[in-house]
């Protein structure tokens, strides 16, 4: 859900009488440019992500002790649909992080928020396309029947799809 004034930081009490500084807007370009691809994520501009808009949700991957979950949308299954979400709510990042995936293959990043490229300020975690499947004979992981790797920063989001 996106307020009128978070795509460019606008701070303070919302006041309906208070227009927009709409300065703000070219001061933070890049947090503009992060709701941009979060928009067209959503409504699956690149025909790679419909699953964001699906009505099934499957919460796989809760780790409190490091405060990281995982989902998985989708409304049909398959390449072009399904999404996982990977979300780290730690000041920790990790260069691999284990996690279930509901499909072999090859998943690739459609959004990591670290990315400096939304500020410099981010951390600019590599967030890498990761191959899932089950090495060497193991078990798939978190009750789905594929894993895979995934590199996250700290208090950020990877958004993955086939």
């Amino acid at each position: 859900m996106i307020f009128q004034g978070d795509e460019f930081l606008e701070w303070g009490s919302w006041d309906p009488t208070r227009e927009l500084d709409w300065t703000k807007r070219t001061l933070f370009t890049g947090v503009w440019d992060l709701f941009q691809s979060l928009i067209r994520l959503r409504r699956n501009w690149f025909n790679n992500t419909s699953g964001l808009s699906g009505q099934f949700v499957n919460f796989f991957h809760r780790n409190n002790l490091d405060k990281m979950i995982a989902y998985h949308r989708w409304e049909n299954g398959g390449p072009g649909d399904d999404v996982v979400i990977t979300a780290n709510f730690a000041n920790r990042s990790y260069d691999s992080y284990t996690i279930g995936f509901p499909h072999p293959g090859t998943w690739y990043v459609r959004l990591n928020s670290d990315w400096n490229g939304y500020s410099p300020d981010f951390g600019n975690q590599a967030g890498y396309d990761t191959t899932a499947g089950n090495p060497f004979g193991e078990a798939g992981r978190d009750g789905l029947p594929c894993q895979g790797n995934i590199g996250i920063g700290p208090y950020s989001v990877l958004i993955l799809s086939q």
